[in-house]
């Protein structure tokens, strides 16, 4: 009675799931496990993984499943683990890293090969996986992420403070310079898709960051966040969320939450004090900010915005490109 508690017990922890080996080291005998899977008790769910019947059917047990059955070590990785952290959808398949030399003959899962440093692992939801830091760096680094996406992963990573920018530009530029070949040119991506937050003030949300990009993707210069407007007496009338001070320019994403109907008096007496200051204000939603959309781009052609007359960089080692015209 007591192994079979002690069995249960782990199993509890492990969203219904539990492997043989530590059937056995709750005192189980391999008879005794040979009843429970004959009777239903348990459910064989790989090789010597089992799951106790009754256990509700999840993602998170199959991403345990997938942890048990590989060896030693097995952690859930990639987009399993971006998933665990409610960056992504949960894969068909859940990804998963085990150590370079060690066998990787399980089913159930799509496997990795990668060692891991010092902080490079947690537990989520109960679950060994990668921290988000080294999440993203190997999503881009596999192709995983990569374009609008590889955007959203990073700016919602870094917008929810699951860690520091300074850090995930620390582990991208490591990774970049071991890389070699593809994987490096993937790298180089996500390393341009950090630019944004190398310095300033962080943006407060995914669309802010989105929204610097496409400007520097047309050919303005850097904006700024949060930019301060104040009027003579030295008064702060405004906040913009993004702006080029240079040319008093300011950009405003109107999200539902921020700038619905209830919003609407306050936000047209702001804009009235921000453009007797001299200043544009730019109102910009999340429409705007879909690929196939042309209308802020547009909108910015009849403002007769100077473009930027510096260079813009690409990939590292590779020759600079001018803005576009």
């Amino acid at each position: 009675m007591d192994a079979d508690q002690g069995a249960t017990r782990t199993a509890a922890r492990q969203w219904g799931a539990l492997s043989r080996a530590q059937a056995v080291k709750a005192g189980l005998t391999p008879h005794q496990i040979a009843y429970r899977l004959e009777t239903g008790r348990w459910r064989p769910a790989a090789r010597e993984v089992y799951v106790v019947a009754g256990a509700p059917d999840c993602r998170e047990q199959k991403v345990m499943i997938a942890c048990l059955a590989g060896p030693p070590g097995t952690t859930a990785s990639h987009l399993t683990a971006a998933a665990l952290f409610g960056l992504a959808r949960f894969p068909a398949v859940p990804q998963v890293t085990i150590a370079p030399k060690a066998s990787g003959r399980f089913q159930g899962a799509d496997v990795f090969r990668g060692r891991f440093g010092p902080g490079e692992t947690c537990i989520r939801r109960r679950i060994p996986c990668t921290t988000p830091t080294r999440t993203i760096v190997d999503c881009a680094a596999a192709g995983l992420a990569d374009g609008e996406f590889l955007w959203d992963l990073v700016d919602s990573a870094l917008c929810r403070k699951l860690m520091q920018p300074s850090r995930l530009l620390r582990a991208g530029g490591r990774a970049w310079a071991a890389a070699r070949g593809p994987r490096r040119a993937r790298l180089e991506r996500l390393e341009r898709t950090l630019d944004v937050w190398r310095s300033g003030a962080p943006a407060g949300s995914p669309p802010e960051a989105r929204l610097q990009r496409k400007l520097a993707e047309w050919g303005y210069p850097p904006a700024d966040r949060q930019v301060e407007v104040f009027d003579g007496s030295g008064k702060l009338v405004a906040r913009a969320d993004v702006g080029i001070r240079a040319w008093k320019v300011l950009f405003e994403y109107d999200s539902d939450e921020h700038h619905g109907p209830r919003c609407w008096l306050a936000d047209d007496d702001r804009k009235d004090s921000i453009e007797a200051l001299g200043y544009r204000l730019v109102p910009v939603d999340r429409f705007d900010l879909r690929p196939s959309s042309t209308r802020l781009r547009d909108l910015l052609e009849t403002l007769s915005l100077p473009r930027s007359v510096g260079i813009i960089p690409t990939e590292r080692g590779s020759e600079p490109r001018r803005p576009a015209a």
